[in-house]
């Protein structure tokens, strides 16, 4: 098993690529509100505030999108974040990592 990570940053995609993720039989998936540490030091640590320029164009908000499933799905979710997002072509719109599940608790086989 593997935990899917995508932080996106461009979050008026989120809708369609949730629908997405449906379609190739992703049964579920935990969507959190989060903030990049460039956004939070830029704007809210007075000592950092000349680097706003730095991070401009960095969005306020954004998705981190976590989701557990099988190896052989990975292939499948970067496509569909792919297709929806163009996110290998633009910059900063999205990133997915995955890590291994050792153990699941709570969760229906």
């Amino acid at each position: 098993m593997k935990l899917i990570i995508i932080f996106l940053n461009k979050i008026e995609y989120l809708d369609d690529l949730l629908s997405a993720f449906l379609e190739i039989g992703v049964p579920g998936a935990t969507v959190l509100d989060s903030v990049g540490m460039g956004h939070i030091v830029s704007h809210d640590i007075p000592i950092f505030a000349g680097l706003r320029d730095f991070f401009a164009g960095s969005s306020p908000t954004n998705k981190t999108i976590l989701m557990v499933t099988q190896k052989d799905m990975i292939p499948k979710i970067d496509e569909v974040l792919k297709d929806v997002t163009g996110y290998h072509q633009k910059k900063g719109v999205a990133k997915m990592i995955s890590v291994p599940v050792d153990d699941l608790f709570g969760f229906e086989k």
